[in-house]
């Protein structure tokens, strides 16, 4: 074999290897590019510093105080804004992708807000075409029995279009009953009462974290209102009430009262 053909043929190899590597760095680099794009699913934590909002204007996200996009379909905007607004804890959910645009963000499954305990589900199978996505929200889910919870009524709940539909305890608490029984409810409670509802734990249409009330007690004027209309609740029994333990707590209250009423004549008769 001449020089010039040990040439040809190592020259040939060197091209075959040369070729051979650059397929396999391209199959690394596409596995890689990928494995960015579609992320292990995770957990991500932090205070909501702003909302994000998409090309047509719906709030598609939102971007927490370490940079990190928490993103959801645009359609679901009202799902997830209705759990959670800035300056929220929230705890995310879901996997870190890659965006059209090349952004990274981090795609939304549920988000809850650890202040209410609110939570929302983005429950559409993933790759699921655009213009399949629009539909009727789920109803609403129930997760309990039949139980007892008390508090103070920080503030009243507003439907969309107006009505009174629940109240918002001391502890984040949200209480409803439906819209149409605003009167009756209203004419019971309002902000401030120390309250009990007997009623069930259930997920909203909205994706919503809330208590659906069968009967309400303003535990100061002893006035209750009960929804007698609609469907029952599991009837599984909850816990028992402890009368005695109500009746001491009642008895606190009114002393208190009593305290800041004997102070407030004590401050009156020193300004006369």
């Amino acid at each position: 074999m001449t020089g010039f053909k040990r040439k040809q043929m190592a020259s040939g190899r060197i091209t075959a290897l040369g070729a051979w590597a650059a397929m396999v760095a391209a199959v690394t680099l596409t596995s890689e590019l990928k494995a960015q794009g579609r992320g292990d699913s995770r957990t991500a934590r932090g205070t909501v510093e702003r909302m994000n909002t998409a090309p047509k204007g719906e709030i598609d996200g939102a971007i927490l105080d370490d940079g990190t996009f928490l993103h959801w379909p645009p359609h679901l905007e009202d799902r997830f804004t209705a759990v959670v607004r800035k300056g929220d804890r929230v705890e995310a959910s879901g996997r870190t992708e890659t965006g059209k645009r090349g952004e990274i963000r981090f795609e939304v499954r549920t988000l809850t807000n650890l202040d209410t305990r609110a939570t929302a589900e983005n429950n559409e199978p993933r790759g699921k075409r655009k213009k399949d996505r629009r539909g009727p929200p789920p109803g609403p889910r129930r997760s309990g029995p039949v139980e007892t919870i008390r508090g103070t009524i920080e503030r009243m709940n507003t439907a969309p279009k107006g009505e009174i539909d629940g109240a918002i305890l001391d502890d984040g608490t949200f209480l409803h009953w439906p819209p149409h029984l605003e009167d009756r409810f209203a004419a019971v409670v309002d902000r401030g009462d120390r309250v009990e509802a007997v009623g069930f734990h259930e997920i909203g249409k909205k994706g919503e974290a809330r208590f659906e009330i069968e009967s309400l007690t303003n535990l100061q004027s002893d006035k209750t209102v009960r929804r007698d209309d609609g469907p029952r609740a599991d009837r599984r029994p909850g816990p028992r009430r402890d009368e005695r333990q109500l009746k001491s707590e009642r008895i606190r209250q009114l002393k208190e009262d009593l305290e800041r009423i004997a102070r407030e004549i004590e401050r009156l008769e020193r300004d006369l």
